[in-house]
């Protein structure tokens, strides 16, 4: 099944499978004549419905397992963050929408909190790998920032999931009957053990950071985010699904969203891995920073998606499913190392950066001027 639109993918193997299953009919038909034959050397009408059945069973196992990719497709992710070794501190990579929003996270929950910072700065993720002398065995570990680290992406994803549902819903004039809308008080299992889910999307009243006067009020209306000093936040939590659905927590870093036709699984891993950036980044990408300065860690998400096994018997239904195929493209998008780089072309900004080095070098060892500005 294509790993990019794998509910696109199943939708079409849907209407080859009924096709198919028409002429299996048909054909079923047309072969009447010979099945009676049979039947008249059979003296046992008990023998006669078994074989029937049989045949029945395994013509239909075939034409379903030719006819339908499998029910679930799982596709692995790999981002990163990158830190100062020195301090521990988050390092923002510009136009990576993960590194960023992790680093404003991190931040924003900090500067509420002093607690989870201490955590962060006492046990920091070089801490994973530990060496027992005495036994000379090695163990890894998830440190007090390495699940900060795993928080704050699940919290990424929960966050682009909530967006991206809000747009698709407002945009497809589907009914809002058949719609519900969870809060975080419908969820306490992925709320209380995602400390920046909790703190952000908790009610600004309920916060001394936002209401610092004894007579301040909360704004009007409905209020879907809001910022505060330091890069506080408030964000409101929700995720409008199809009836039915229901999100729960299976791991401190895995979750389960399960609809009528399908059920998405999405994990975090992050285990203090290493991670390789390309040749230069640091330097021509990164301003202020050499590769000594730098730690750069590898972040995995896994999304599995398993497709309910009477899903296909029904026609109806599937728009309100139909984000699947672009959350998943956009989730990849924004987290994914490789895609990052993709897009912001990296193999041809590396190339020009290498040639006017390359040009520069030449040109100072022949004595000749500096380039000015617009000349080739």
């Amino acid at each position: 099944m294509n790993k990019s639109n794998p509910l696109a993918t199943l939708l079409q193997s849907r209407g080859a499978l009924l096709q198919l299953l028409a002429a299996a009919v048909l054909l079923a038909l047309g072969v009447n004549l010979l099945s009676t034959a049979i039947a008249e050397a059979l003296s046992s009408k008990l023998a006669l419905w078994g074989l029937s059945m049989g045949l029945l069973a395994v013509s239909t196992f075939i034409v379903v397992r030719q006819t339908i990719p499998s029910r679930r497709v799982c596709r692995k992710m790999s981002g990163f963050v990158v830190f100062r070794s020195k301090t521990s501190n988050l390092v923002k990579v510009p136009r990576y929408e993960y590194s960023e929003e992790i680093k404003s996270f991190v931040e924003g929950l900090f500067a509420e909190n002093a607690a989870p910072k201490r955590l962060w700065d006492s046990d920091p993720v070089h801490n994973a790998f530990e060496i027992d002398v005495n036994a000379g065995t090695g163990r890894i570990r998830q440190t007090e920032a390495g699940q900060l680290i795993v928080e704050a992406t699940e919290y990424f994803v929960l966050e682009t999931l909530s967006t991206h549902l809000t747009d698709y819903f407002n945009q497809s004039g589907l009914e809002a009957a058949h719609l519900k809308e969870l809060s975080r008080e419908d969820v306490p299992d992925i709320v209380f053990k995602n400390r920046f889910l909790d703190t952000f999307s908790r009610p600004m009243r309920e916060r001394a950071v936002f209401m610092k006067d004894s007579g301040a009020t909360p704004p009007p209306g409905r209020v879907v985010s809001s910022y505060g000093p330091n890069g506080v936040r408030y964000s409101r939590f929700d995720l409008t699904l199809p009836l039915g659905a229901k999100v729960q927590r299976l791991s401190p870093s895995s979750i389960l969203i399960s609809t009528p036709k399908f059920m998405l699984t999405v994990s975090v891993d992050f285990a203090g891995f290493g991670a390789n950036l390309p040749s230069g980044f640091t330097e021509l990408y990164l301003e202020g920073c050499s590769f000594s300065d730098l730690s750069v860690y590898q972040v995995g998400l896994t999304t599995s998606v398993e497709f309910k096994p009477w899903a296909l018997l029904s026609r109806s239904g599937w728009d309100y499913h139909a984000w699947l195929d672009s959350f998943l493209a956009k989730l990849e998008k924004s987290f994914d190392g490789e895609e990052f780089l993709r897009g912001i072309d990296w193999e041809a900004a590396a190339t020009t950066a290498h040639a006017v080095h390359q040009r520069l070098r030449s040109g100072a060892a022949a004595g000749e001027p500096p380039i000015e500005a617009g000349r080739p």
